[in-house]
């Protein structure tokens, strides 16, 4: 009897543990990048929802049982997304943690600092821009990088993995050319944003960012800083100005009122947009659409 329980238990989760790996990702962009890679193998689970700020967010029961179940996390690192690193330590305790800040490849840039940029820097928590997915180049990086993590976990589905990344690759290599030539008239217009998160978006296509009125979303800007950034629209060296759904209303008005200053809005994680393997292209013609737009107003002027 004990024999005929024993192989009824194997016989029962054996498929489990030869199947796909339950993977989870943290953000929205890199959740579209690993989910272009499993297409049709399995999906992986997205921890932070559409509406949570990486920054500060509190995980939920139904997040921390996701960690628990999880074979694979993918996350940034813990410059970006603190709060996770004790539930991964607590919680992710037999999964292979996978921090993208370091993969094999990736193009790091340093935390702007000086003039426009200097005010609130932390140097211990700041050392480099952590919004590495904004240039798909890293992001071609991390789709390999996804490729032989879950190769290692899943060798059934290797060929697959392999297959899937080379495509994504190819359509990365794609996007890339297309938003180099939506911007090609406004690239050296300038423009400021509220929050700095666009470094290597502004890197990788050479847009002319002239700063950004705070570092990181919870530090707003005081009188003084206010009165300088009003001081620079009102001289004329900035066309626009990009805010984003953290910051109020408000704060727009504040630096903006009387001024012939445009605003528009940029999101660097996908707020709007379905997750899935299509949100990572839909994020980033967004944002070049969204830049390109605020700014081509005034070039037939």
């Amino acid at each position: 009897m004990r024999f005929l329980l024993l192989v009824f238990v194997l016989f029962c989760t054996a498929p489990a543990l030869a199947g796909p790996p339950n993977v989870v990702v943290t953000l929205k962009p890199i959740h579209s990048l690993v989910a272009s890679v499993m297409a049709g193998i399995a999906e992986p689970h997205l921890l932070v929802s559409s509406g949570a700020d990486p920054h500060s967010h509190t995980l939920r029961p139904s997040e921390a049982r996701a960690l628990t179940r999880a074979r694979a996390v993918f996350w940034i690192g813990p410059a970006l997304e603190g709060y996770l690193r004790k539930p991964l330590e607590n919680l992710a305790t037999s999964a292979k943690i996978v921090t993208l800040s370091k993969t094999p490849g990736l193009r790091l840039l340093p935390a702007r600092e000086g003039g426009i940029w200097a005010e609130h820097r932390d140097h211990a928590e700041h050392d480099h821009d952590s919004h590495i997915w904004l240039d798909p180049r890293n992001a071609q990086a991390m789709v390999r990088h996804a490729v032989v993590i879950l190769s290692e976990l899943d060798p059934g589905h290797g060929a697959d993995y392999g297959r899937n990344g080379d495509r994504v690759i190819a359509g990365l290599r794609n996007l890339e050319f297309e938003i180099h030539q939506l911007l090609t008239r406004v690239r050296p217009l300038p423009y400021m944003v509220l929050h700095d998160a666009y470094q290597y978006f502004e890197t990788r296509f050479g847009t002319n960012v002239q700063g950004a009125i705070a570092i990181a979303p919870d530090r707003k800007p005081g009188a003084r800083r206010i009165s300088t950034i009003r001081r620079r629209f009102t001289e004329g060296k900035v066309r626009c100005l990009f805010r984003e759904a953290q910051f109020p209303a408000k704060l727009v008005d504040a630096l903006t009122d009387g001024l012939d200053v445009r605003v528009g809005s940029l999101d660097p994680i996908g707020l709007s947009i379905a997750p899935g393997p299509d949100a990572y292209g839909q994020l980033l013609r967004q944002l070049a659409g969204g830049i390109e737009n605020c700014l081509s107003y005034r070039t037939d002027r």
